[in-house]
């Protein structure tokens, strides 16, 4: 039986956030404790609104799901503002990072479980007023909890050498 797009997507969303032992996004959070969480690297040069620690990070991959879902297939009002206030108001930790990224994984894949191979060609709004299909939406979602993941394992190695240099245990 040969698998379709959707149920392609539905997999390769999956493992990209939690299916992938090394490369996936929630699978990278996993161990990681609020002080590590929170460690901000010495010489960082990024988005002006960061400073390279994993909260900022998971915060970041966690709203851009709800705000890519909610420009492409929702009415497109959802702020940045009104995630970090969501966040903030669920402790603004990383477990609320995690649970926000939790809810928004869990709503790309619902909406996608919705379509049909076809509708994946048709095109749906994306940031700053342009449109790409559906399929790529969700394809950029993968690659985004990719992407994020390699950061936080990298900021991880970081926190861990620094806590070693300073002989001090990892968690």
């Amino acid at each position: 039986m040969t698998m379709g797009r959707v149920q392609m997507l539905a997999e390769l969303l999956e493992r990209a956030y939690r299916g992938s032992r090394y490369h996936a996004l929630r699978r990278a959070l996993e161990g990681v404790d609020e002080e590590m969480a929170r460690w901000q690297p010495p010489h960082y040069k990024g988005f002006p609104w960061m400073h390279g620690s994993i909260l900022e990070i998971a915060f970041h991959a966690a709203g851009d799901k709800h705000a890519l879902h909610n420009t492409a297939f929702g009415d497109g009002r959802l702020t940045w503002e009104q995630i970090r206030q969501q966040f903030e108001a669920d402790g603004g930790d990383l477990g609320a990072a995690i649970r926000l990224a939790d809810k928004g994984h869990e709503q790309l894949l619902a909406t996608l479980r919705t379509l049909s191979d076809e509708q994946l060609e048709q095109k749906v709004p994306y940031y700053h007023g342009r449109r790409m299909s559906a399929g790529e939406i969700f394809l950029l979602a993968a690659e985004h909890d990719l992407y994020h993941a390699g950061q936080i394992w990298y900021v991880r190695c970081l926190v861990e050498g620094d806590r070693a240099g300073k002989n001090l245990a990892a968690p």
